[in-house]
């Protein structure tokens, strides 16, 4: 590991840190550093073993921002009196960063080295029929301690790590087998990173042969792209959207919202479906300018012949206002959660189980 390799035999060491600034020396003093007498501007602590190391590093990560400890430089010294040596040291310095990603994310390397991913589904109701359509697959994870992250935490440890590629290409084929295992003809929503595809559009081969050989057929699977706004005008993105259609799956564009260009997200991408963000859903009943901005989206897809979801549905005036508007499908915990098993129950629309949207209130978002 990493912050093994700082350590020595000789105790004890000298962990030193050049702050970027008055307020990153200001948390240094407050988790035990001092200032080093023959050269102020640098922080010192005394160090022990491997384990005070990283826990040092675990509460810097949490109390500097990652700009700070892009600025702020670490070394190593074994005595605080030799100035040549200390001198000779800091040239060698580091950015913190580079220790404490890897000490606050070693919970990420190690669910993706054991493959610790497994997955929850939340249905996607038919808003006139109470039917579930389908069922959107949700990433979690556990640790070897048997601590639970949620899909934000894995997808922001994969982005900050730089391994989200190599996470989003996991999770696709942990995915697939779990759905295989449910045993079900339904259409299934998986997640998809637009990067991970143009990086390595021979996953895209891999994941065909894989639904074949598990015998699923490619029109159960809807793959639902997310962060395309910076990507429209990237042909290679066009290409292999293009080809998961040639075979059969369904294209969704994820987290549509009125900031968005939609017109270019029609033309270009010609969706099966849309989900509109549950930040332009939530509250839409008691929001006037929310209603302008879900009406031209739906009205716009339908005109183009598109589905679309509203996701975030959690009260019953915001259910019961995107079935008036005319959104084809919703999707929230004022429907249903996301459990391990699926969930077949027909809802009833005009009876909704207040004691599910109760339950709603307080029920984490990223769960």
């Amino acid at each position: 590991m990493v912050v093994s390799a700082v350590m020595s035999k000789i105790n004890p060491l000298y962990l030193i840190i050049q702050p970027d600034d008055w307020e990153t020396s200001r948390c240094l003093c407050k988790a035990g550093f001092q200032e080093l007498p023959v050269l102020p501007q640098l922080f010192y602590r005394s160090i022990d073993s491997r384990n005070e190391v990283a826990s040092i590093f675990l509460n810097i990560s949490q109390a500097l921002s990652e700009i700070s400890q892009a600025g702020s430089r670490f070394f190593i010294a074994r005595s605080l009196c030799d100035l040549p040596s200390l001198l000779v040291d800091f040239l060698k310095a580091q950015p913190i960063v580079t220790i404490t990603k890897a000490v606050k994310y070693s919970w990420f390397f190690h669910v993706l080295s054991k493959q610790r991913i497994f997955f929850k589904y939340q249905p996607i109701f038919d808003l006139a029929s109470g039917e579930a359509i389908a069922y959107e697959c949700l990433a979690r994870a556990k640790d070897d301690g048997e601590a639970d992250f949620n899909g934000y935490q894995l997808i922001e440890a994969a982005m900050s790590t730089q391994l989200a590629c190599e996470f989003d290409e996991l999770a696709r084929t942990i995915c697939l087998d779990s759905i295989a295992a449910t045993k079900s003809n339904q259409k299934f929503f998986i997640n998809i990173l637009p990067n991970a595809i143009i990086r390595d559009a021979n996953s895209l081969d891999q994941n065909l042969k894989q639904i074949l050989d598990l015998g699923l057929q490619p029109e159960q699977i809807v793959f639902e792209l997310t962060e395309v706004e910076a990507l429209l005008r990237c042909p290679r993105l066009l290409q292999n959207i293009n080809r998961l259609r040639e075979w059969g799956f369904g294209i969704a564009v994820d987290d549509l919202c009125a900031c968005a260009s939609t017109e270019n997200y029609f033309m270009e991408f010609c969706p099966d479906v849309i989900k509109i963000d549950k930040r332009l859903v939530h509250g839409c009943s008691q929001h006037a300018l929310k209603q302008v901005m879900l009406t031209s989206l739906v009205d716009s897809a339908h005109n183009f012949g598109i589905k679309v979801v509203t996701e975030g549905l959690e009260d019953i005036e915001d259910i019961e206002f995107c079935r008036e508007l005319g959104a084809d499908y919703g999707q929230g915990f004022g429907l249903a959660m996301p459990e391990i098993t699926l969930q077949q129950q027909r809802l009833d629309l005009v009876n909704l189980p207040l004691s599910l949207l109760s339950y709603s209130d307080s029920y984490n978002y990223n769960h």
